[in-house]
């Protein structure tokens, strides 16, 4: 597949009692037919998240769309295909938001 690579880190730093995990970083690579640090840099730079959270829904959203679109003649997904194309022009032009609220 054509497109962007990229290695994604996950690397475990704390359990939810603050305690180290002692368990190795999950490493992968994955393509995307986006630039994602661009990306992700502007969805920071609109101020609507922190920059942990921004970072986080960029890359989980773009990493989960690129692989539902590889796979979207797959039953799991017919039920979220029309409601993902909506949340991604939502998410896209956010300016088209304030009016249909």
């Amino acid at each position: 597949m054509k497109g962007y690579r990229y290695r994604i880190t996950a690397e475990p730093l704390a359990d939810a009692k603050g305690e180290p995990i002692p368990q190795a970083p999950l490493v992968f690579e994955a393509v995307n037919h986006d630039e994602l640090l661009g990306l992700a840099q502007r969805v920071r730079e609109r101020g609507e998240f922190d920059e942990n959270t921004a970072a986080s829904l960029l890359i989980g959203l773009k990493l989960f769309s690129e692989v539902m679109l590889q796979n979207r003649q797959k039953p799991l997904f017919a039920p979220l295909l029309p409601h993902f194309r909506e949340f991604m022009q939502r998410f896209k032009n956010p300016a088209a938001q304030s009016g249909a609220q």
